[in-house]
C-alpha cells in the first residue's frame, strides 16, 4: 500500500454573506453598544450552551506540493472525485463565567464527506498517475477545537465589551482510495492495482486574539459581535485567520431560546515538512440557526 501526501487548498462555501459588506456592520455595531445607554438587563449568566446546524455548498481542491516544487498537481473533489457539494454539520459551543469579567469558551466543529466515483479522466497525485476508469474512494474529516478566554475591559448592566485570546486547533485528514490502473512514478506501464491509498494528515494549533462585544436589548434579547485575526509564524507552521461574526440570540424561557447568527472566516494555514509542504486554505461566509441554554 502506497501513502502519499495531500494539500488541501481551498474550501469555499456558496452560501455566502459579502465579507465587505459584514465587516463596516460589525464595525457599526461595535460603536453602537459603546455609545449605548443602560437598559434594565443584566449580563450575569454562569453558563451557556449553544448547539447549531447549518447546510452548506462547498467547492475544494487538493493540490501536491513538493518543497522544490517539481510536483504541483491540483484536484478538484467535486467534479474529479464525486463529493457532493451540498454539505451538512452541526457545532456546539459552551461558555463559562469565572467572574463577572472572566469568561472561557469552547466550539467544536466537526465535518466528514465522503464520496465514490468512477473516474472519467487520469488524475496525477504525486509522481503517480490514477488512469481514467478507475474506481475511487474518497473521505474527508476536520475536527477544529477552538478555545478561548475574554476579559471584558468594559461592562455595564446591558453592555459587555471584550479582548479575547486562545488556541485555534485544527486537524484534518484526507484518504484516496483507488482500485484501477496506476502508473506509478518509477514505472513506464500502468498496473492494476486494488490497494493504492494516498492520505494527509494535518495538526495545526494556532493562537488567536480578538475583541467581542454584546448588548442586550431586553433581558430576554441580545446581540452579539466578533472579530478576530491573527498571522504567526512558529517553527514549521505559518497560519494566518480572519473571524468575523454577528449574531442575535432570543430567550423563549428563562433559560432556553434560540439564536442566528452570520460569519466570514478565512483560513490559511501551511506546515512544512521534509519533502512536501502541507497546506489548508479554507474560506466560508454564511448562517446558522442554533438553539442555546443559559444558566
Amino acid at each position: 500500500m502506497a501513502y502519499t501526501n495531500l494539500t488541501i487548498m481551498k474550501a469555499t462555501p456558496a452560501i455566502a454573506c459579502d465579507q465587505s459588506h459584514l465587516a463596516p456592520r460589525i464595525t457599526l455595531l461595535f460603536g453602537l453598544i459603546f455609545l449605548s445607554t443602560p437598559a434594565s438587563a443584566e449580563l450575569t449568566e454562569k453558563y451557556s450552551v449553544s448547539v447549531g446546524y447549518s447546510i452548506t455548498t462547498f467547492d475544494s481542491e487538493i493540490a501536491i506540493r513538493s518543497q522544490d516544487s517539481s510536483i504541483d498537481e491540483e484536484v478538484d473533489l467535486e467534479d474529479d472525485l464525486g463529493f457532493n457539494s451540498d454539505v451538512s454539520g452541526g457545532w456546539i459551543r459552551g461558555s463559562y463565567r469565572l467572574a463577572d469579567r472572566h469568561r472561557l469558551r469552547l466550539t467544536f466543529t466537526p465535518t466528514r464527506r465522503s464520496a465514490s466515483v468512477v473516474t472519467n479522466k487520469d488524475l496525477s497525485i504525486e509522481d503517480n498517475v490514477i488512469l481514467a476508469g478507475a474506481s475511487i474512494q474518497s473521505d474527508f474529516q476536520s475536527d477544529i477545537f477552538d478555545i478561548d478566554y475574554v476579559y471584558s475591559f468594559y461592562k455595564r448592566p446591558n453592555i459587555e465589551l471584550g479582548v479575547s485570546g486562545g488556541i485555534y486547533w485544527l486537524y484534518t485528514k484526507t484518504e484516496i482510495t483507488a482500485s484501477g490502473e496506476i502508473q506509478t512514478g518509477d514505472s513506464n506501464n500502468p498496473e492494476l492495482r486494488t490497494d493504492y491509498q494516498t492520505r494527509q494528515k494535518l495538526h495545526a494549533p494556532l493562537p488567536l486574539l480578538g475583541l467581542t462585544g454584546t448588548y442586550e436589548i431586553n433581558p430576554r434579547w441580545n446581540i452579539k459581535a466578533a472579530a478576530r485575526y491573527l498571522f504567526v509564524s512558529i517553527s514549521d507552521i505559518k497560519g494566518e485567520i480572519t473571524s468575523l461574526g454577528l449574531a442575535t440570540d432570543y430567550l423563549i424561557t428563562k433559560h432556553w431560546g434560540f439564536g442566528l447568527s452570520v460569519a466570514t472566516f478565512k483560513l490559511d494555514v501551511e506546515k512544512d515538512g521534509i519533502v512536501f509542504v502541507n497546506s489548508l486554505k479554507w474560506q466560508h461566509e454564511g448562517a446558522q440557526l442554533y438553539i442555546v441554554y443559559e444558566y
